[in-house]
């Protein structure tokens, strides 16, 4: 591909606290070719000195790149209709791997007690509810509560204020403070807070055109992780506040380090203050910046925005600090396992043909493609330093759709291309489009350790989307939709040759997959008519005994039309040693059974008390415990008897 300037082509304009489209555009002899290895080509550079960074935000803003774009990754929430052109793909038969006791669920390994659901065991993710078997802790209104969990006897032993929501300082500036989610490790507690300041204003205001406004202070918005001794549950003591700019996108924690994302957005910047282009790190009240070595600076294609990532490790038990890596060009979906961080940044590019003739006309050929670039860190023993870079056609839909195999990374896409041939009449002054079909299909792409494509399927389900996957060793699978639901099973054994070994057609479609014991995939999901439109939610049991003919065991559909589980696999319990699926619903949470004679069978209902959409259940022993905004119910886990409700 040649390399030249960029051209302007804003796809999309920002709003606060939402993903945003970005793209980008570039002349060349011919479009990207879905499946090589560099459709935008380049690797992140580590910057030598502040003005590294300042010269890449400059020619990124010089060149037309969507200042106010970012990169999205499709959520529930933000869906885009396409048109697409596809092949089938043939299968080839393959056994199905044995699972093994890693795979069965994160919720439940055996224990006597219910973790949190997340995506890659060993690497725990935060949220508003946990336990330690002994324990539960919840937050909620910016307050940690402490129960002793102890079934009909369940008491609450402290409440700790943690934030101080809505405040102005004694200089008038505003002060915005909420605490969003939290850990517990050992006898330590980390609360995640989200800090936003801005102001004082000049009471005089100021005149861009026909806009006026007060004129405001610098705003500043911080992630970060409050530390608490718990070791006297009854007595909480704060110990260690450190935090990062930016807004908080998400975390993990790994073996007492605790690993803070969080995405930095610049909107001004002047090369004599590195304050206003550089992010910092905070300690109580003292903040620094981050050194230049630590920030690595993406190809000129991804910096649709002036934004970083910011990627913090933080030991745990010092309430310190152990390093930062800074990614101008940012991100908005992470993956991670005990040993690499991956953090996914989705684009559109345009190139250009050169100009040539045709007839009286001169003509350009227009080609915008979607684009996922990957950024790994690694964090093993910890650490946290750039590893290495790579590229995909398509846009990924969240961070199920990538999965570490075996020193491969596979990850699963939509792709979408659009183009159209600009006809200039230069004697008559005249411009017309012609615009082609614009295809978009689905693929699955594997990449090796240094973030290269080794192998791929392409061109799966024409004009569909993908809405789950889910991997199971050499297997992977994935769920696209527009009218009917085909769930792909796909052959991983040989990285370099994916091969598509079913595709199962029913209507509705799985927002969410999770292998369930032994063959069994279960998604949870909405039904549909045979036109694609939703009419509620849908259990389904996948038999998965042959990959080449995977089948429906079970499906159930729902009076239920919402969960939060639909797009937050933490708000979702699943135990099948403990024979319960369970989920806040839109008139309460419900707790599941399910058998291989009897299919899905409901267990219980627990009305909306105060019902919110951030409800969680999880179990000690013999006890369910669900919490929703301002109670805590506990229940027989036998005969599911409501035993007691506790108010916060």
């Amino acid at each position: 591909m040649k390399k030249s300037k960029v051209l302007a082509f804003v796809l999309s304009v920002c709003l606060i606290g939402a993903l945003f489209t970005g793209c980008t555009s570039q002349n060349a002899n011919t479009s990207p070719t879905p499946g090589t290895n560099s459709p935008v080509a380049g690797d992140p550079k580590v910057a030598s000195s502040y003005d590294d960074v300042f010269e890449a935000l400059s020619a990124a803003a010089n060149s037309g790149y969507d200042y106010y774009g970012a990169n999205i990754s499709f959520n529930g929430a933000m869906r885009e209709e396409m048109a697409t052109m596809a092949d089938g793909a043939a299968s080839a038969p393959a056994a199905a791997p044995p699972m093994d006791g890693d795979n069965l669920t994160s919720n439940d390994k055996g224990s006597n007690y219910s973790d949190t659901n997340v995506q890659v065991d060993g690497v725990d993710e935060a949220d508003i509810v946990k336990t330690d078997g002994e324990y539960i802790y919840v937050l909620r209104k910016n307050n940690l509560l402490i129960f002793k969990a102890d079934g009909e006897n369940t008491t609450l032993v402290s409440t700790v204020k943690v934030a101080e929501s809505d405040s102005e300082t004694a200089d008038g500036r505003y002060v915005s403070e909420y605490a969003s989610e939290l850990y517990v490790s050992g006898d330590t507690a980390i609360v995640l807070l989200s800090y936003y300041s801005s102001g004082p204003y000049d009471e005089k205001p100021y005149t861009d055109g026909d806009i006026e406004g007060p004129v405001y202070d610098e705003d500043n918005t911080v992630s970060k992780a409050a530390f608490y001794d718990i070791s006297d549950r009854a007595n909480p003591v704060h110990k260690a506040e450190l935090g990062q700019d930016g807004y908080l996108q998400t975390s993990r924690l790994i073996d007492g380090t605790l690993y803070l994302i969080s995405n930095y957005y610049i909107y001004n910047w002047d090369q004599e203050n590195d304050g206003t282009y550089v992010p910092r790190m905070y300690t109580g009240e003292e903040r620094t910046l981050v050194g230049a070595d630590t920030i690595s600076i993406m190809p000129a294609p991804f910096i649709t925005s002036s934004s970083y990532t910011v990627i913090g490790a933080y030991d745990v038990d010092a309430g310190t600090l152990k390093t930062s890596q800074s990614l101008l060009g940012g991100g908005t979906t992470v993956y991670m396992t005990d040993s690499m961080l991956y953090v996914a940044s989705s684009t559109s590019v345009q190139t250009q043909s050169d100009p040539y003739k045709d007839s009286v006309y001169t003509v350009i050929d227009y080609t915008m493609e979607s684009v996922t670039g990957i950024t790994s860190f690694d964090v093993t023993d910890g650490g946290l330093t750039l590893d290495a870079s790579g590229e995909v056609p398509g846009r990924i839909n969240d961070q199920f759709s990538m999965d570490a195999y075996d020193g491969t990374l596979r990850l699963v896409t939509t792709t979408y291309a659009s183009s159209w041939s600009e006809y200039i009449d230069e004697d008559k002054d005249f411009v017309n489009y012609i615009w082609d079909e614009s295809p978009s299909a689905n693929a699955l792409f594997v990449l090796d350790d240094g973030l290269d494509i080794i192998g791929s399927v392409e061109n799966l389900a024409e004009d569909e989307q993908v809405y789950s996957a889910r991997f199971d060793g050499t297997i992977g699978y994935f769920v696209t939709f527009r009218q009917v639901d085909p769930l792909f099973a796909v052959d991983l054994s040989d990285p370099t040759n994916p091969t598509v070994l079913s595709e199962l057609k029913i209507t509705g479609f799985s927002e969410y997959l999770h292998l369930y014991g032994e063959n069994r995939l279960f998604g949870l999901g909405m039904n549909a008519d045979e036109e694609g439109r939703t009419n509620g939610m849908k259990l389904v049991m996948f038999d998965t005994t042959d990959p080449t003919d995977v089948t429906v065991k079970h499906s159930l559909a729902l009076e239920s039309y919402y969960s939060a589980a639909l797009y937050n696999h933490k708000a979702i319990l699943i135990a099948p040693a403990k024979d319960i699926i369970a989920f806040p619903t839109d008139s309460g949470y419900d707790i599941y059974g399910y058998s291989e004679a009897d299919g899905f069978v409901k267990k219980a209902t627990i009305g909306a008390l105060e019902w919110s959409g951030d409800s969680r259940g999880l179990y000690i022993g013999d006890y369910a415990y669900i919490i929703d905004y301002e109670h805590l119910t506990v229940l027989d886990m036998v005969s599911f008897e409501l035993l007691k409700t506790l108010s916060f």
